[in-house]
């Protein structure tokens, strides 16, 4: 009897906890900041647990101490059609006593806590983007950040599309001038100096073919812009595991392949 009035009352605290927290979801602004600060931290961390994805297991890797965990967002809408973000948020951990004998400290079996936090956001195209998005904020209502083409998103790792950017607009325009600079060299390859032999997948390909193999939205880690002379704009662009630099001459309606002035191609090994 005893037992079954404890899942009795173990049910119905969660069953209120819940309806609790999605009451919380419909408060409005006044509403919330008329909140005690003891309920406003308390609520507030109750919305940060409720983005967050299930994290997983403690990661081993190849060092011997636990030194972080990762936890990434549930993915949401941006203010660009088809651009959806998600943030990583990394927790760090510290041994509670430094090793004074490296050769005798027991690092696997030494404590460990947590002492600070990380953050970084990242981006994924749904939808290849196009030239018509770069003024859309001044010819349309901003989308909603709830909308299901990014809020259906469940891929939790690296990779898959996701990458690196400053801002949304950023991640368009960068995108969109690696996209002409492909074109670009397709016509005139004299625009990549040198021109050498790379090896994309394994493959010896000259400078046209591997730009047009690393052509691909799921290849993208990375973009960000560049210093460029008045009147340029430059982006750098990681995908696959090259760093592509294009200058071309700025322009608020995007590049076009006849914009592009420079092309820079540079390979590298990533080390995990």
């Amino acid at each position: 009897m005893g037992c079954r009035f404890f899942v009795v009352r173990l049910l119905l605290g969660v069953a209120l906890t819940s309806s609790a927290v999605h009451a919380a979801d419909k408060l409005n602004s006044n509403e919330r900041r008329a909140l005690s600060a003891r309920a406003a931290d308390r609520l507030a961390r109750q919305d940060l647990l409720s983005i967050l994805r299930p994290s997983g297991r403690f990661p081993k890797g190849m060092v011997r101490q636990v030194r972080s965990m990762w936890f990434i967002t549930k993915s949401n809408g941006t203010s660009v059609p088809g651009l959806c973000a998600r943030d990583t948020l990394i927790l760090n951990y510290g041994p509670v006593n430094a090793p004074v004998d490296t050769d005798t400290y027991n690092y696997e079996g030494e404590p460990v806590a947590p002492f600070g936090v990380e953050a970084s956001r990242q981006y994924r195209f749904v939808k290849p983007p196009t030239a018509s998005l770069l003024d859309w904020e001044d010819r349309h209502p901003l989308p909603s950040i709830w909308r299901g083409e990014c809020r259906a998103l469940t891929d939790n790792e690296d990779g898959g599309g996701w990458f690196f950017a400053p801002d949304p607009e950023t991640a368009v325009r960068a995108w969109l001038a690696f996209r002409v600079a492909v074109a670009a060299v397709q016509a005139k390859p004299a625009l990549v100096q040198p021109c050498e032999t790379y090896r994309p997948a394994g493959k010896k390909l000259d400078c046209k073919a591997t730009l047009a193999i690393l052509d691909d939205l799921d290849k993208l880690n990375e973009v960000e812009t560049c210093p460029a002379l008045a009147g340029q704009d430059c982006f750098k662009i990681d995908v696959g595991s090259f760093w592509i630099t294009v200058t071309n001459r700025a322009s608020a309606d995007g590049p076009t392949p006849a914009d592009v002035e420079a092309v820079k191609i540079e390979e590298y090994i990533a080390v995990t």
